[in-house]
């Protein structure tokens, strides 16, 4: 009889070494993944309560801080209290708002410095003049009430329509927008809002919330806006500021 013939063999390992191998890879990074974890040591939990810390935009990204839970947690209630009290605040003002009919020459619109109070030029001055008119002394004086309970820092904003203005006391645009924002933030400080949570800006036809090329759109550019800048906006333009008060670019 003739011998049978063996099948051939396939060249190769087994096709059941690759699974076995796989398998083996796999444990040995889930002990290391293990191992790792069980090995933190306090050093590397500072490093990670300072990247949260920069989450919450304290720090800028790359560095490190040595802040404490305890600090981290007070942190993170402040914010969550300055939450709670915006929505309290935007309720207030626009009721107020209303009350007072101003519906028509004031608005309050949420942006991404925080809340912005935007009142129309014919609240508060003259055609070309920046010396606040006594009617619009009540709408701050309200104003300047809630910023005093507030935590937020507060940036005075003057804009003007695109019609250029040449005058002796305003060469241009620039100085009539700074200018009222000015009038507006000195009167906020004399009637008790402290100076050192507010900053003003003329931005002139640059910043408009319309395009001018209506009569309507550009009376709705002539604006002075109240920005309630949050906290954590403000603190990390300080940051900024801070690095280039001290030789920083």
């Amino acid at each position: 009889m003739a011998e049978k013939k063996c099948p051939e063999c396939k060249a190769g390992a087994p096709e059941w070494m690759v699974t076995f191998s796989d398998m083996t890879t796999l444990l040995l990074t889930f002990f290391v993944l293990l191992l790792s974890m069980a090995s933190l040591d306090q050093r590397k939990i500072k490093e990670a309560l300072g990247s949260l810390q920069g989450a919450l935009g304290v720090l800028e990204s790359g560095q490190k801080s040595e802040m404490g839970k305890e600090e981290i947690l007070s942190r993170l209630d402040f914010v969550t209290k300055t939450k709670q009290s915006e929505s309290k605040m935007l309720s207030g003002i626009r009721n107020y708002i209303e009350q007072a009919n101003l519906s028509s020459t004031v608005s309050v619109v949420k942006t991404e410095k925080g809340i912005s109070v935007r009142i129309m030029d014919s609240v508060l001055f003259e055609p070309g003049s920046a010396t606040l008119l006594d009617a619009a002394k009540p709408v701050l004086d309200k104003l300047s009430g809630v910023i005093k309970d507030s935590p937020y820092n507060i940036m005075v904003e003057g804009h003007t329509d695109d019609i250029p203005i040449s005058t002796a006391q305003f060469p241009s645009n620039w100085e009539l927008s700074t200018a009222r924002a000015i009038s507006v933030a000195k009167y906020m400080i004399s009637v008790g809002v402290k100076p050192d949570i507010l900053s003003v800006t003329g931005y002139a036809q640059y910043h408009p919330v319309v395009p001018n090329i209506t009569p309507e759109n550009r009376a709705k550019n002539r604006r002075v806006e109240i920005n309630f800048v949050s906290p954590e906006l403000a603190e990390a333009n300080k940051n900024i500021f801070d690095e280039n008060d001290s030789g920083g670019y």
